[in-house]
This record gives structure tokens, sequence and C-alpha cells, in this order.
């Protein structure tokens, strides 16, 4: 089924994202504001506005429609790749650890399978939880600098008709400044808080979303009633994991994205000079608050994440004939 759950993950991916798109480059504007400022060119506003509303309009403005989707492009590459590859590679851990949690029966009691009493509940979530955290560490390793890029396109600032924009003509613009000034290291600024904060991010999106419909399954299997959620509760599910997931990473991601933005600076241009230096930086000139900037506009865009989950259901069964 590894081809079918890579299909159905990969068109979830493209279709929830570019749907929430929008969204998703306001919350980056706002996120990383404080590092793109000195940047911007004088004739665009974008950076200047405080909520998302005004940045929505500043963008539409000076930017045009189209503009809202910038780095859409990556993205579309990022999602279905890393939709496909999350699932697969969650698929295949659970797979994985169903035969390291059985050879450890004996050791441990407490892992073994009981009918869906409390033990077996155990072993369900092990297999969900730590195959989702594994499942977006695998993955982002291998598409970090598709994230990269997707990142400062969205916050490339400017009129294209003035040629102000950084990366006017995009990802291959990217490439080259970025390989030209810093290599290959260039193109996975970040990586490490990166690896820490997608992980997080998928232990509890992909694991707690296979958790609850697991237990709901267990449940409604020993009660003789159907074992399959309904589209309505599946969503609310998938909406619930996705917006704790993305709240108990914010922090990480913040950081993460702020590093994305050293690449192709000056020593004397670039604030952070390691993920530590960022953390204190953040906190001292910011404070809390500073991790959470465009916090609101991201829990909004969750609804694009949930849409993943519950769609890529929805295209496996369809693929699988079910």
């Amino acid at each position: 089924m590894t081809a079918t759950d890579a299909v159905a993950g990969a068109a979830a991916g493209a279709f929830a994202r570019t749907a929430v798109a929008p969204i998703d480059r306001v919350k980056l504007i706002i996120q990383l504001r404080p590092t793109i400022q000195p940047f911007v060119s004088s004739s665009s506003s974008v950076a200047q506005h405080r909520t998302a509303w005004q940045i929505f309009r500043a963008i539409l403005r000076e930017e045009g429609v189209s503009s809202l989707w910038r780095g859409n492009a990556p993205t579309l590459l990022i999602e279905a790749g890393s939709t496909a590859l999350n699932f697969v590679f969650f698929d295949r851990y659970k797979f994985a650890s169903h035969s390291i949690l059985t050879s450890m029966e004996h050791q441990y009691p407490s892992l073994r399978e009981d009918n869906n009493g409390p033990d077996s509940r155990k072993r369900r979530i092990l297999r969900s939880f730590v195959s989702g955290g594994l499942a977006g560490a695998t993955t982002i390793t291998f598409l970090y600098p598709l994230a990269f890029m997707r990142t400062r396109l969205a916050v490339d600032l400017g009129k294209t008709e003035k040629g102000e924009r950084k990366f006017a003509n995009g990802m291959s613009d990217v490439v080259k400044q970025i390989w030209r000034t810093d290599g290959l290291r260039g193109f996975y600024k970040g990586y490490g808080i990166a690896l820490i904060s997608v992980s997080m991010h998928r232990f509890v999106y992909l694991g707690g979303y296979d958790f609850i419909k697991s237990e709901y399954a267990a449940t409604s299997t020993s009660k003789g009633a159907n074992a399959k959620m309904q589209v309505a509760e599946r969503f609310a599910a998938a909406q619930f994991v996705s917006m704790a997931a993305s709240t108990l990473h914010y922090p990480l991601d913040c950081v993460r994205r702020r590093l994305m933005m050293e690449a192709g600076r000056t020593e004397e241009e670039r604030r952070y000079r390691n993920t530590i230096h960022c953390f204190r930086k953040v906190w001292i000139e910011e404070g809390s608050r500073g991790f959470f900037l465009g916090l609101a506009p991201n829990l909004v865009r969750c609804i694009g994440s949930a849409l993943v989950l519950v769609s890529y259901d929805e295209f496996k069964s369809i693929l699988s004939g079910e």
C-alpha cells in the first residue's frame, strides 16, 4: 500500500496547502517581521503593519492578488512531498514498532496486547506517537531546502515591476544567491532546531490523530458499533490535534524560521549567531510574545492541516477502492 499512501498523501497535501497559502504568507510576515523589516524596500509598507488583516490588505494593494500565493510552488512540492513521505514513513514506523514491541512483551508485560485493555492502549499510544515523531524527523531531513526556499520567498516583499524584490525570479534566484554566499549549508540554516520542532509537531499531529482513530475503533468494536469515524468526527479530531501541535511547537518554529533568514546575509547583517543566541535575543528584546508572533493566523491555517489528515483518509479510500 506504499504507493497508495504516497499518492493519497501528495494529493491531500497539495490540495489543503494551496487553499490556505494566503493565510500562511500573512503568518510568516508577522512571525518574521523583526528580522525582515531592515531589508524591506522603502516602497513596501506590508511589514510595517501589525495585524493580519492590515497585512492582508497591504499585500493586495501593493503586490496584487496573485502575490498571496507567492512561494506556493515550493509549498506544493513541500506539502505534496512531505505529506506523502510523512504518511509512508508513519506507516513503515508503525509496522516496525509492532515487531519491536512484540519482542519486548516478555521483559515489559505492560506492553502486551490484551484485547483493548489498558495495556493495549499503552501499546497503541507508543506506536502512534513515536511513529509520528520519527516520520516527521525523517521527512524534514529530506525536504528542508524546499521549506527554506518557501520561507524566503513568502517574506520577500516589494513590487515586482520595480525589481525591488531580492528574489524576483522566484526559486531560481533563491538557489543562485544562497548557493553563492553560503553554499549547501545555507539551505540548512536552522535545521537542528527544525528537527526537534517538526518531530514535536508530528508527534502530536500524526500520532494524536492516529491514536484517536485507533481508540475510537477499539472502543466501538468492543461495543459492537461501527468502528469507522464519520468525516465530521475525523475533522473535529484532526482540528484539535492540529491546533495543539501548532501551539506546542510554535516557539521552536519561530526560532528556526528566523535562522533561515540569516542565510545570504553578511556577518554584519546577521542578527543571530546560532540557535541559543536566537532564543536569548528574542527573549531579551521581545519577551515571550516574540515566540508567538503570528500564532493567531497560524491557528486559522490549522484548518488546512486538519483538511490534510481527513482528505488523506478520503483519497486513500478512493485509491484503494474501499
